[in-house]
């Protein structure tokens, strides 16, 4: 392909993923679509476009090249990308590191602090360099998922025994030196991660968004025996190895629950997003990376009301953020996981179509 027309296609990529993604503050994740055949990562990415969505986010996990896959149809499709990086990758940890066990309870996990970040730059460089011979601008980059919890920081203890009182702050913690180490070398990977962004041509300017971290409140994770650290604590941490020199936003997940009353669901909402600012003095904006509420009817068509109503209040509240400049995008969790899903009965549900549509 000629240059200057080769440059003409790059730019108009671009912009129209730029445009999309101004029109469209609200996407839908979709992540692991790796683990499946490239007929049914078409498929489902192909059900998210027809929906009406603009934004999705997408993971990097093993296998690489069918995460890549997945990035280059969804952007054939007309969706802007968030990509989350999963940092339970072998090959971002010295040869022979063990997992922490997760006592058979939950899946083992690398600790964070043995991971290096020499090595996630080779593969991470890579990833970004492949994407962008594609032709696909990326909209952001999150690397990593929920730090702040035992499923994914193995510095983070795995009880035991189930039904037994976790940590409640740093103080708590087995480890604390390990899960110091663990914090200051996150944001190594997301200085890492900026400097092979600016290494492409289209993704140059994405925005690079903190893991997303998790709002489990302690009551739950006591009856899981995983421990976890909340959100403001463990983002005061990592503000404290240089999280906002090295982030554009900092990455939050809420799960407000649909039994209890809409102020507990308020007061639960306006306490997991105390983190994001919009005065650059006082931190960063955040980019709510999932939400949701369950729905565990089976039924068709689908028995969608009550959770519509849940899911229209809160994108509500998370609209008025947006316009206050403390959120940047919201991303609902999942297309078509089981509980939390919204494609259902061969269409999207009404939830759905509140939660990410424009």
């Amino acid at each position: 392909m000629p240059l200057v027309a080769a440059s003409f296609l790059a730019a108009g990529a671009f912009a129209a993923t730029s445009v999309a993604t101004a029109q469209a503050q609200f996407g839908v994740n979709r992540v692991n679509l790796a683990w499946l055949d490239a007929g049914a990562r078409e498929k489902v990415l192909d059900q998210i476009a027809q929906s009406g969505t603009k934004l999705v986010r997408l993971s990097i996990s093993v296998p690489i090249d069918a995460s890549i896959d997945a990035v280059k149809v969804a952007h054939q499709k007309g969706l802007a990308i968030l990509l989350e990086v999963s940092l339970n990758n072998p090959a971002f940890y010295p040869e022979g590191t063990e997992k922490r066990s997760g006592r058979g309870r939950i899946w083992d996990t690398y600790r964070l602090s043995d991971v290096s970040p020499d090595q996630y730059r080779t593969v991470i460089g890579d990833v970004l360099q492949r994407i962008d011979r594609l032709g696909v601008p990326l909209v952001a980059v999150e690397p990593g998922n929920e730090i702040n919890w035992g499923p994914y920081n193995g510095d983070l203890d795995i009880k035991a025994q189930e039904k037994t009182r976790t940590a409640r702050s740093l103080a708590d913690i087995g480890d604390v030196a390990a899960v110091e180490r663990g914090a200051a070398k996150y944001v190594q990977l997301l200085q890492v991660t900026r400097q092979e962004l600016a290494k492409t041509k289209l993704s140059s300017h994405a925005k690079l968004v903190s893991a997303g971290l998790s709002d489990i409140p302690p009551e739950h994770a006591d009856r899981r025996g995983v421990d976890s650290i909340d959100p403001a604590s463990f983002t005061a941490l990592l503000r404290k190895h240089g999280l906002d020199k090295a982030a554009d936003a900092y990455g939050i997940h809420i799960y407000p629950g649909g039994d209890g009353s809409p102020t507990a669901r308020a007061e639960h909402v306006d306490q997991a997003l105390s983190i994001c600012q919009a005065r650059p003095d006082e931190g960063k904006p955040c980019w709510i990376t999932e939400w949701g509420f369950a729905n565990t009817a089976k039924t068709c068509p689908a028995d969608d009301s009550r959770r519509e109503r849940l899911v229209k209040a809160t994108r509500e509240r998370f609209a008025e953020l947006m316009r206050a400049g403390r959120i940047g995008a919201a991303f609902y969790f999942d297309w078509d996981a089981s509980t939390y899903g919204v494609w259902r009965c061969g269409e999207l549900s009404p939830a759905g179509r509140a939660a990410v549509t424009p």
